[in-house]
């Protein structure tokens, strides 16, 4: 049985986390979220159709938020992770019936996860640990020609991108020409960073990558990028002190697209739960709703269920966007 994907990060994740003791919350954005920050409501669960007893992770979601992509472990392969699709007719609707994703996006003998999908549709990101990569997991991207069309064959992002050690959550910005990503030594080492990789154009190769300076990365694991769709706000999970559970959700702002990222903030406790590891946000095309997966009391599985199997996607919406 092979173990990699989001189910071995987090198995290292809980190794490291059982040598350390939990921060005390001093320095978290806690009561004073900046007033271009948006305010997440209590988080919602996707329900049974989406979340299984297994595992669910890694959610992303088209701009019109009517097609979901996520990661799932379920029945007839519980130990292979997997690509699934969702539809659902108007926003307010409950998601329909997952769909598993066609062999030419997910590998029949290897784990696919942490899809991403580009703001206009037609390119879908994703990690993997096929054979023919680079490293104990790569970056892929499966493209088609509009939302009606077929995925094409994934394809690798190459050498530059792609190296001998672990990446995955490869984020596009909005135009597509920027892409945020994690990378780490192995899967879910203490050492996971943020990246960032540019291109002139979708015609042109991805140039070398650079990995973003503190504030953004500290001296323990930062996870799972997502950037806004203005390039203004980058959500990401992390390890740092300030957290209330094990890994927390962050938000940095930056005032323009050639700025710095400002200090990062923790989304609360709305969104983080204690003792929980609260990763792999996606914050949609509007900024009104977060996506991202929880191992939080409640979940579906729970408390029969092994706790790195114990993750459900859930959904918060912004309560207070003073910005939009």
């Amino acid at each position: 049985m092979k173990i990699t994907g989001v189910r071995i990060l987090l198995i290292a994740m809980l190794i490291g986390l059982a040598l350390v003791i939990l921060p005390t919350r001093k320095g978290t954005a806690r009561g004073r979220y900046s007033a271009n920050v948006c305010t997440f409501g209590p988080p919602q669960s996707l329900g049974p159709t989406i979340n299984s007893p297994i595992f669910e992770g890694g959610p992303t979601v088209s701009a019109d938020e009517r097609t979901l992509f996520f990661v799932s472990k379920r029945d007839p392969m519980p130990e292979q992770e997997d690509l699934f699709m969702s539809r659902r007719t108007r926003p307010e609707d409950p998601w329909g019936a997952p769909e598993r994703l066609p062999s030419s996006v997910n590998d029949p003998t290897a784990n696919d996860f942490s899809a991403r999908l580009s703001h206009d549709g037609k390119s879908l990101y994703f990690g993997s640990n096929r054979s023919g990569g680079f490293g104990s997991g790569d970056i892929y991207v499966s493209t088609r020609e509009s939302p009606a069309h077929p995925w094409s064959p994934a394809q690798n992002l190459g050498s530059l991108v792609n190296t001998e050690m672990f990446e995955a959550f490869a984020t596009p910005s909005a135009d597509g020409n920027t892409l945020y990503f994690e990378r780490s030594t192995v899967a879910a080492s203490p050492d996971a960073d943020i990246w960032v990789t540019t291109r002139k154009n979708e015609n042109e190769p991805w140039g070398n990558p650079y990995r973003l300076d503190e504030p953004i990365n500290g001296p323990n694991g930062e996870f799972s990028p997502s950037i806004s769709v203005d390039g203004l706000s980058l959500y990401f999970g992390s390890m740092r002190t300030g957290n209330f559970g094990f890994i927390d959700i962050w938000v940095s702002r930056r005032e323009s697209l050639i700025t710095p990222w400002g200090q990062p903030e923790n989304l609360g406790p709305n969104i983080n739960s204690p003792f929980s590891l609260t990763l792999a946000p996606f914050i949609t095309n509007n900024g009104d709703s977060l996506y991202f997966m929880s191992s939080r009391p409640g979940g579906l599985g729970q408390p029969g269920c092994q706790f790195i199997n114990c993750l459900d996607l859930y959904v918060a919406t912004c309560e207070d966007c003073k910005n939009h």
